[in-house]
């Protein structure tokens, strides 16, 4: 960006963390870092307050803000090691990956699904985590961070920490384990998970009736009929499979890879890292301007409505390179063609100015 792009962005952070409001739990433990020309120029920072925070925040307005994950007896001195690690926050931080500058954003609404089940299939009823010592933020560009606050998990280490990902990433399932053949010395007798039960079991088995009840054909022809289809239902329902055909557990094996969660695979390392740096809940990202939105809704938030700065006045642009068509909040705009100038909203103009594809006129 050149100079005259750079004012007006800070200038809109500077107005915008004014009233900012953080959730930033025992700030004077936690470590910051601040960027402009990386995502981290410098790092070490400690503040005893979010006032003191905000008051840096005006005098140094940064593009980007981070804090670590860990909380530290000295969050300000170095080396790492002199800070003494008092436990980390469980942080997932799921991304989603296209092609092209702006292909990710017609998939952000994958990774927001991604982020439910992460919530609801894993650390709420696997993990047994409250809702309470969640905090999910949008990422301020590809997806979304989930903060686990609960103390139960504070001190994990970097080993423990990378089987949490393992387990919810399905690393080594093996869906057929579920069987057993001639249960109880009965020939013909299949013996497998029923919907009630815990973790990777439960989820294949209501996963099955699910495929049951919505394509049953994919299973099986028979399975069209509905009494066949009751039958085998009310078998899984109690752990009764033996009422399937001979290779029915290899064909109930499609739903199989729909149980992990892929994408938490895409930064890992956020969750390994115990002395990690995540952007700062309700900060903003200096590459689109979009707030990193603390999320109370998941299911109804959208960042190109929820996200964006609420500015009011209107700038008038010249585009540096062709951009397809954004649906920005409620309105669709482009696709803008490279040379041209355009006249947007400042929270439009500013997402092209940031991702490099504008410049201010005038």
């Amino acid at each position: 960006m050149n100079e005259k792009e750079i004012r007006f962005a800070l200038e809109r952070f500077r107005n915008y963390y004014q009233q900012a409001e953080f959730d930033i739990v025992q700030i004077d433990k936690r470590e910051f870092g601040i960027g402009n020309i990386k995502k981290i120029d410098a790092r070490h920072l400690a503040f005893t307050s979010e006032d003191a925070f905000r008051s840096y925040l005006m005098n140094n307005t940064p593009l980007f803000v981070s804090h670590s994950t860990a909380y530290y007896r000295y969050p300000g001195a170095t080396p790492i090691e002199k800070k003494e690690w008092g436990g980390a926050d469980v942080v997932f931080d799921l991304d989603i990956h296209a092609e092209g500058k702006y292909g990710v954003y017609a998939k952000l609404e994958q990774v927001k699904n991604d982020a439910i089940k992460l919530i609801e299939d894993f650390l709420l009823s696997d993990f047994g985590i409250s809702k309470n010592d969640l905090l999910v933020v949008f990422s301020g560009n590809r997806g979304y961070h989930v903060h686990v606050r609960d103390r139960n998990f504070l001190d994990l280490g970097s080993d423990e920490r990378r089987e949490l990902v393992d387990y919810i990433r399905g690393a080594g399932l093996n869906y057929r384990n579920f069987f057993e053949e001639n249960y109880g010395g009965i020939k013909g007798k299949i013996n497998g998970p029923e919907p009630s039960d815990y973790g990777y079991r439960g989820k294949f088995a209501r996963a099955v009736l699910k495929l049951l009840e919505n394509e049953p054909e994919k299973i099986s022809r028979k399975f069209t009929k509905e009494t066949e289809r009751n039958m085998f239902k009310k078998g899984i329902e109690n752990g009764n499979w033996s009422t399937s055909l001979s290779d029915i557990i290899e064909r109930v094996g499609i739903v199989a890879s729909e149980l992990p969660l892929h994408t938490v695979d895409t930064d890992a390392g956020v969750t390994f890292d115990t002395s990690k740096l995540i952007r700062v809940p309700n900060s903003i990202h200096g590459e689109t301007g979009f707030v990193a939105k603390i999320v109370k809704d998941l299911d109804s938030f959208n960042p190109f409505r929820d996200a964006t700065l609420k500015l009011k006045g209107e700038l008038k642009v010249k585009f540096t390179e062709d951009v397809p068509v954004i649906q920005f909040g409620d309105e669709t705009i482009g696709p803008f063609v490279k040379e041209r100038e355009e006249t947007l909203g400042e929270a439009q103009a500013l997402f092209f100015i940031l991702k490099g594809s504008a410049v201010i006129l005038g």
